[in-house]
């Protein structure tokens, strides 16, 4: 540009009007755009923006007059309040949906994995979500549960424990598994090597009406290296009396009952304890969704995990969605720039794209938090550019994204919740109470409900025709689309 503006002044007037009428450099007749398609994981640091197209001009010669007709198929997407996603996801996301509606018919279980940190622990927004799916699509059951849970944080099932336990968290860096085999819920346990020990659930009365039946229970053990004596008792009556075998690998054991299960208690004996991966309750067919919390974490911690345990799981289990919803512990941090938090977040989700391939993931945005500031209660200030990296990390993913903190009212939002009737969060300005989670669910479903509703029908094929006519002296710009993100 320098050069070119010091021409203007050292350059004779003819010349440069010779230079406009006979350039001598050829040049194409419609300008490509060129946009970045992908990012290499190799560089987590780039940002990439799928909105982001680069619109060369094209300058044509005086006497040039051009046409240009383009003919293209495309999809038309509905757009859908407060969630995000390509087109390619919109579609993943209707395919999971349709398995979903012929999962009872088919005689299967459908799962959907509702992993995130504190906002959604003891079941507080994923009971709600269970109990409408269940309701729309069949099914019944919590889920899947940690055997050992000395906190009792999940109200959907009753909980006791027998023996001597100990609990292994994906995130506890001192109490930790040497093979980080800790499946999909990345809380694990064991019990005392050489003790009988077990555990006993039950259906709680605090559960949702379907969480509280169940007809299949199954449980998924780690490596077993030594026999196990396992005994089951409902009530005082014992029917189950089995030997359980060295085995590497996963061991399922399930059982099938005609009734609902009211109780059953499971006891264990062996010289050494394998890793209890879980046990889920669930319905013979339909949807089951999963409650797994992993209080006081900023993401889900995937690169700590045994990717091929994970990824055998995922399939097995046949996982069809994955909602995850973090960010809760990083609401505190004062940042004006949380590029640091989507390029964590980003990787996270680049792993999850490896162990569930074929899973739709919908990344749920923070809602929206307050603190006390000189006595006034105040909306953190930098929640936006927060909801604006997570937004970015999962467009830049290909997940889909759910912006709750628009969808529950935006800054100050928190604040009336907390003074509702009922009150839909609670005084640290942070967490919903149990009518809040019902509400952020409702939230949710509506938006999930009208990729259902849209149906295939809705995908409409249209032509589009964009006639492009330089006339004489004019510039035209000539771009092609990207696949856009749809809201």
């Amino acid at each position: 540009m320098l050069v070119f503006a010091g021409m203007v002044y050292t350059v004779p007037a003819n010349v440069i009007s010779a230079l406009k009428s006979d350039a001598g450099i050829s040049k194409s007749k419609v300008d490509t755009t060129f946009f970045v398609d992908d990012i290499s994981e190799a560089d987590p640091g780039v940002s990439h923006s799928s909105d982001t197209i680069h619109k060369p001009d094209s300058l044509q010669n005086k006497d040039t007059v051009i046409s240009v007709i383009h003919s293209d198929v495309v999809p038309v997407v509905p757009d859908i309040p407060y969630l995000i996603f390509s087109d390619a996801t919109f579609r993943k996301l209707q395919q999971f949906f349709k398995k979903a509606g012929s999962a009872k018919k088919d005689g299967k279980t459908v799962r959907i994995l509702h992993m995130g940190d504190s906002q959604i622990e003891g079941d507080r927004i994923t009971r709600f979500i269970r109990e409408s799916l269940q309701e729309r699509y069949g099914g019944a059951g919590p889920g899947i549960f940690t055997v050992y849970d000395p906190q009792k944080l999940n109200p959907s099932i009753w909980l006791d424990n027998y023996g001597d336990w100990t609990i292994y968290r994906i995130f506890d860096r001192k109490n930790k598994l040497k093979d980080n085999g800790y499946g999909i819920m990345g809380i694990v346990a064991r019990f005392k090597p050489g003790t009988t020990s077990g555990f006993r659930f039950r259906p709680s009365p605090w559960a949702e009406e379907k969480a509280k039946k169940y007809y299949k229970v199954r449980l998924f053990l780690g490596e077993i290296k030594d026999t196990i004596f396992l005994s089951g008792y409902t009530g005082n009556s014992e029917i189950i009396d089995d030997t359980l075998y060295r085995s590497k690998g996963i061991t399922e054991i399930n059982w099938e009952f005609e009734d609902n299960v009211p109780k059953l208690k499971l006891m264990f004996s062996s010289a050494s304890s394998p890793v209890f991966l879980g046990c889920a309750l669930d319905s013979m067919a339909g949807i089951a969704v999963d409650n797994i919390a992993l209080r006081g974490q900023y993401t889900p911690w995937f690169h700590r995990t045994n990717r091929d345990l994970f990824k055998t799981m995922v399939s097995y289990l046949d996982v069809g969605l994955i909602i995850l919803q973090f960010g809760t512990n990083i609401i505190p941090t004062n940042s004006e720039d949380f590029r640091f938090y989507r390029i964590k977040m980003e990787r996270q989700l680049r792993i999850l794209k490896k162990l569930a391939p074929d899973c739709p993931v919908i990344l749920v945005g923070t809602a929206d938090a307050a603190y006390l500031k000189d006595g006034e209660e105040v909306s953190y200030e930098h929640l936006p550019e927060l909801n604006k990296a997570q937004k970015e990390a999962a467009l830049n993913t290909g997940a889909a994204f759910f912006d709750l903190y628009n969808a529950m009212g935006g800054e100050g939002s928190i604040i009336k919740w907390v003074h509702g009737k009922p009150p839909l969060a609670i005084k640290d300005y942070i967490h919903f109470t149990k009518e809040g989670g019902k509400k952020v669910a409702e939230i949710m479903l509506k938006s999930l409900y009208e990729i259902v509703d849209a149906g295939n029908e809705d995908i409409r094929q249209v032509v589009r025709k964009d006639t492009i006519l330089n006339e004489v002296n004019e510039k035209a710009d000539t771009t092609q689309e990207t696949s856009k993100p749809k809201q």
